[in-house]
């Protein structure tokens, strides 16, 4: 057993005790330690879109649209080995771990040049860090592969196989959007693998797709299965509408999932950006839609910043989302844990902080992490009685 004593929680006044039992959070309590908390405690960040097999691999690229990420990309894809994407990806991997993350589910390239090389490379990184991280694999038929080809449905069949967990695609860089979506639809259900995305990454609303999407799963019985990323063009859509939408996609239980950074980054681009493409999580959140924060691209041909640090996105989405609970925010950054509660897994992260407004203000480091109860990413220090004590000497 083990008490991490005195630590603030993110929505609460006051300081708490948290018991972990084996790999259990096991009670909750307030704390007999009447001064201000030096540490914060939540649950673990969660990134629910990524690009591991893509991470660091041009630092120094700076798109002038989407359109040049992707074909900076799709350049680099025939060189790169099983090797190199295996140390991108574990660079990824252990940074996340450092910030606190416990899952991180990435979205790893498939295509006739690409082959299996970059899920041998990524599933190679996963498989040194399980103990510390759970790793969600995203076969994802890229700009160019589209997944309405035999060859292609072939390929992600593979990756299936060899350990990827879902299927992704982005239709609308396909010659027949629509088509491509549906035969993508049809492969999971083909596979029984869930559903992630990359979804109407742009402001036109004439030829967006999600209501397609919508539709699509509710009628092959995928409700509780599908994610869409991005989905830009909510925003772009009469305020109605989008909420029309959004009350259908809560009832098929498909979650949206926001990259606050990359899609400011990319979005309007070419002048000084008026229209920003963050899809409405207030309104999102109010329908009952699940909403998860992602990092997306990490200094690659799309995004040139950040190192995977989840509490990072949550400070920008919450500014571009206007997201100002702290529960909710939580939500957004915890793969969807609003807080910490007794009977949960024990996946926590503190954070050297006095509340949770000051950690989204400083995102500072130094954090603790624990995954099934049990310290990652820096030396348990016990004390006599079997407690955790900090490692700053703070219990």
């Amino acid at each position: 057993m083990g008490v991490i004593r005195g630590v603030a929680l993110g929505g609460r006044q006051g300081a708490f005790d948290i018991t972990i039992e084996g790999d259990r959070v096991s009670a909750i309590a307030a704390s007999a330690d009447a001064s201000t908390p030096r540490w914060l405690a939540m649950p673990s960040l969660v990134n629910f879109h990524a690009h591991a097999n893509r991470a660091f691999a041009a630092p120094a690229q700076r798109p002038t649209s989407l359109t040049d990420a992707v074909a900076a990309a799709g350049r680099e894809r025939a060189s790169a080995t099983v090797e190199i994407i295996r140390q991108r990806a574990a660079r990824l991997f252990r940074s996340s771990i450092e910030h606190g993350v416990s899952l991180i589910r990435t979205h790893t390239d498939v295509d006739l040049v690409t082959g299996m090389r970059a899920i041998d490379g990524v599933l190679a990184a996963a498989s040194d860090l399980r103990a510390a991280l759970d790793i969600e694999v995203v076969a994802f038929a890229n700009a160019c592969a589209d997944p309405a080809r035999v060859e292609m449905q072939a390929l992600l069949t593979e990756a299936v196989a060899q350990g990827a967990s879902l299927i992704g695609a982005v239709p609308a860089l396909c010659r027949e959007p629509a088509v491509s979506l549906d035969a993508l639809l049809d492969l999971a259900v083909a596979l029984d693998v869930a559903v992630d995305i990359h979804l109407d990454e742009h402001l036109d609303v004439d030829s967006a797709l999600i209501e397609q999407l919508v539709e699509g799963s509710v009628a092959r019985r995928l409700e509780g299965r599908v994610s869409v990323s991005h989905a830009c063009v909510l925003s772009a859509m009469d305020r109605d509408h989008a909420r029309r939408l959004l009350d259908r996609m809560a009832a098929a239980a498909i979650t949206l999932v926001v990259l606050p950074e990359l899609n400011l980054y990319l979005q309007g681009r070419g002048g000084a950006p008026r229209e920003r493409g963050i899809a409405p999580v207030i309104d999102a959140i109010a329908a009952g839609v699940p909403v998860r924060f992602g990092t997306d691209n990490v200094r690659d041909w799309f995004f040139p910043f950040g190192d995977g640090d989840m509490l990072e996105t949550g400070y920008v989405g919450a500014i571009a989302s206007h997201v100002d609970g702290a529960d909710d925010l939580q939500a957004l950054m915890c793969g969807g844990r609003r807080c910490i509660a007794v009977g949960e897994v024990a996946n926590l992260v503190l954070v050297p902080a006095s509340s949770f407004d000051d950690a989204i203000a400083r995102r500072p480091a130094g954090r603790v992490s624990y995954h099934r109860g049990q310290r990652v990413g820096v030396d348990a220090i016990p004390t006599s009685s079997g407690e955790t004590e900090l490692v700053d000497g703070a219990q």
